[in-house]
């Protein structure tokens, strides 16, 4: 080849990087469109993250603020609904257009009054009642839409908020204000009765009647019409299926239900006492009388008008709306959501212990090598893990609902929130927050295992933390959690199991003019409808029952130390409020949410040790069988078999001939890290991080994600720069490495829909058979 021929392939595009820039140039500007706008996107989200640290900086919390709130149903929910990345971005964006941007999640506005009390710029709270503000129904009600169990978190963490602001600034001060035109339920008086100031309109009442209940029974109906249920419970409490056998309440599920209530109200009317308690009483002229006796002699005549209600001290003054502007004065309102952003941002920034990681001498150099492949990147976390001056970070997952196997809150997707909590290196400890009532037998079955599973496994206590209910099913897959924390308010227990199935009777078929014909290839009518299961089909249908419940009493007897006598005192399907369950050790403590974070927090630094010990056990043997997985795919070995006989180092150096051995890096960050003894008390401002399952990825992250799984190894791990990421890293520098991503990404996809069938994009889903022989539920 003489020297013209070498210079001009040289030059060559093909051989040049000017060259491959070319070509890049070129498929860009032929999918100009899809580059435009992944562009775009980028751009979109970069400056939506400026603006939002602009307004945090633009609105600083200055001293003598005090914080509104507009509360109405829907304000402060347990948590948002889970849905795919794609409709909750557009969601978000869509509530930002629409105003609709007022909503609290129950964590985030118990954290916003536990920032606010301990911050003395703060003076006070004004809450107003209402519906929604840009709401275009019609209705004459307004509520808070909250279970008793979370007006109790919210009430504790209101009281908290007025003995510290007296402690700040002396007594009297620090008040909070509470303003309604009329109460529409007990609820939210029972909320308000924990403000300093309850303010209504002259003609508003307050519908104290002291709580009830009431049941249906629609057996007769079922007998009229010819439709029959078979029932099966465990045991003589367990009346969730009542109301379809019996004409009238059981005497035991009544003599539950009146324990039940009589325990709610009376706590309710204590707790009102407590808070009106000074108020109530200087209207009274009977030195002798107590707060609670008025309390309940006004649910014995209720509802209640604003003046008696006045007169009785259950509320502070007579109002309107106009007048809660004289209250504040000249003091600065700040809405609750936007300090709540602004007063973490300062925490997180410039108060939380251990912002400085020092990573001097070898721990850097370990840190640095480690930082190769995800894998590494997740041990070299777990190495912080060990040290003492690190906040403490919780993982928060939450199990809300009827109990079911799949869907977007099922059993599949709580027990990946848990393993993705567990297998995280910054998470210590993991919070169980759950709502639910019961449900499905093996879905529940599946998240207590899983439970068990990450506590062995990853050494990482889990907690679990009751919000309005907790019963059945969802207390049987939390029996075995290190702790359980709930509300006097809570229900729970219902240790028991109940089945219900329809049988279709002739009188129905006659009735609808309608004759069936059934076919059977072996002698087995069980899952017939149009037949009462009798004889050994009845007998195998109770003794699953059977073993359902033994299997449940037992799960629960390990759980909470109980022997075979005790379990049963408390099993039988029978229900209890917080404060009984307290009593029979169902429940470990009555604590709000925060609390429970805070306890597993301090678990979790007492744990750290065996925590990072086996999160470095995992990812090593994980990152010892990537190395043999590629050895193999490499042609260096036959088998996995084979290359596992051979030593982890001798592979390690085949494969990439450069990383340092698995076991090495596990000792380093064992015995390498600087471990500083001394106390550690969990305080959820000071050292405490929070981290929900699942993460909600960010426009810029799904991205990423997508960009990076198109070209990587598919293996499905992280890279290091992801767990930068999850972390936070929301720097500018950021922007450019986005915007490249974003556009592979755009690239990629449409180059995989060219070369893939493009009729594929048109068609629908397909239509799936599912076939659920289960119908025995925990409820």
């Amino acid at each position: 080849m003489n020297q013209e021929q070498q210079q001009q392939q040289a030059s060559s595009p093909n051989s040049t990087k000017a060259g491959l820039l070319k070509r890049s140039a070129r498929i860009m500007w032929r999918y100009k469109k899809t580059t435009l706008f992944a562009a775009g996107l980028a751009y979109f989200v970069y400056r939506r993250q400026q603006r939002q640290r602009n307004r945090l900086d633009r609105a600083p919390i200055i001293d003598g603020t005090m914080l509104a709130w507009r509360i109405h149903e829907g304000s402060i929910i347990e948590a948002p609904e889970p849905m795919s990345f794609e409709l909750s971005w557009l969601s978000r964006f869509l509530r930002k257009l629409s105003g609709k941007n007022d909503e609290m999640s129950m964590l985030r506005a118990l954290m916003a009054l536990e920032m606010a009390a301990d911050d003395p710029r703060i003076k006070g709270l004004v809450v107003k009642l209402g519906p929604a503000p840009d709401s275009n129904e019609q209705t004459n009600s307004t509520g808070t839409g909250l279970g008793v169990a979370q007006v109790q978190e919210l009430r504790q963490a209101l009281e908290q908020f007025r003995a510290k602001k007296e402690q700040q600034l002396g007594a009297g001060s620090g008040r909070t204000y509470f303003y309604t035109d009329s109460f529409d339920d007990q609820l939210t008086y029972y909320l308000a009765s924990a403000f300093s100031d309850i303010i209504v309109q002259p003609t508003g009442q307050l519908p104290l009647t002291g709580l009830s209940g009431t049941q249906m029974y629609f057996k007769d109906l079922l007998d009229k019409i010819g439709l029959k249920m078979h029932v099966e419970a465990r045991k003589e409490y367990k009346s969730v299926v009542a109301p379809y056998s019996q004409s009238s309440m059981p005497e035991k599920h009544r003599e539950n239900m009146m324990d039940l209530l009589n325990s709610l109200n009376d706590t309710i009317i204590d707790d009102i006492a407590t808070s009106r308690g000074s108020s109530i009483l200087s209207q009274c002229k009977d030195t002798h009388i107590k707060a609670q006796d008025i309390v309940r002699k006004a649910m014995e005549e209720g509802p209640i008008i604003a003046p008696d209600a006045l007169g009785s001290g259950l509320v502070s003054a007579l109002g309107y709306t106009y007048d809660v502007a004289s209250i504040v004065g000249p003091r600065k309102l700040t809405l609750i959501n936007t300090y709540a952003d602004a007063r973490r941002l300062e925490i997180e920034t410039n108060e939380m212990s251990g912002g400085a990681y020092d990573e001097s001498g070898s721990t850097k150099e370990l840190a640095k090598s480690m930082l190769i492949s995800s894998d590494k990147a997740a041990m070299a976390s777990a190495l912080k893990l060990l040290e003492s001056d690190q906040p403490v970070t919780v993982g928060v997952v939450y199990l809300l609902g009827g109990i079911e196997r799949f869907g977007p809150r099922g059993a599949k997707a709580v027990c990946q929130s848990l393993l993705d909590a567990a297998k995280d290196p910054t998470v210590s400890a993991i919070v169980l927050r759950i709502d639910s009532g019961g449900g499905d037998v093996i879905a529940s079955d599946t998240i207590g295992a899983y439970v068990d599973y990450v506590q062995d496994k990853f050494g990482k206590p889990v907690v679990a933390s009751y919000g309005n209910v907790s019963a059945s099913g969802a207390y049987y897959a939390s029996t075995s959690c290190k702790r359980i924390f709930a509300s006097p308010g809570t229900i729970t227990g219902s240790i028991g199991v109940a089945s219900m199935r329809p049988v279709v009777t002739k009188k129905l078929l006659e009735f609808i003019g309608t004759n069936v014909e059934e076919l059977y290839t072996v002698d087995n009518k069980s899952d017939s409808i149009f037949r009462e299961p009798e004889g050994a089909a009845l007998e195998r249908y109770r003794r699953t029952i059977d073993i359902i419940y033994d299997d449940f009493k037992s799960r629960v007897a390990k759980g909470r130390g109980y022997s075979s006598d005790q379990v049963e005192d408390v099993a039988r399907g029978r229900v209890f409020t917080g404060v009984q369950a307290l009593q029979n050790g169902l429940v470990d403590e009555l604590g709000s949410f925060t609390r429970a974070i805070e306890a597993s927090a301090q678990m979790g630094f007492e744990a750290r040790t065996d925590i990072a010990t086996k999160l470095a056990e995992f990812y090593s043997q994980r990152l010892i069988n990537s190395v043999r997985h590629k050895a193999v795919a490499a042609g260096l070995f036959d088998s996995v078999d084979k290359a596992q006989e051979e030593s982890p180092v001798d592979i390690k150096v085949v494969a990439s001939g450069t990383d340092p051995d698995a076991e090495t890096i596990k000792d380093g960050v064992l015995k390498g890290a600087v471990y500083k003894k001394g106390a550690f008390t969990a305080d959820l401002l000071k050292n405490v991080k929070v981290k929900v399952f699942p993460e909600e990825a960010s426009v810029a992250r799904r991205l990423i994600s997508k960009a990076r799984n198109l070209g990587g190894d598919g293996d499905g791990d992280d890279s290091a720069e992801d767990v930068q990421l999850a972390a936070g890293d929301t720097s500018s520098s950021f922007f450019g490495t986005f915007a490249k991503t974003a556009v592979r990404s755009a690239l990629a996809e449409e180059i995989e829909r060219i070369l893939s069938n493009p009729s594929s994009a048109f068609k629908g889903n397909k239509a799936g058979a599912r076939f659920e022989s289960d119908d025995i539920n925990f409820k």
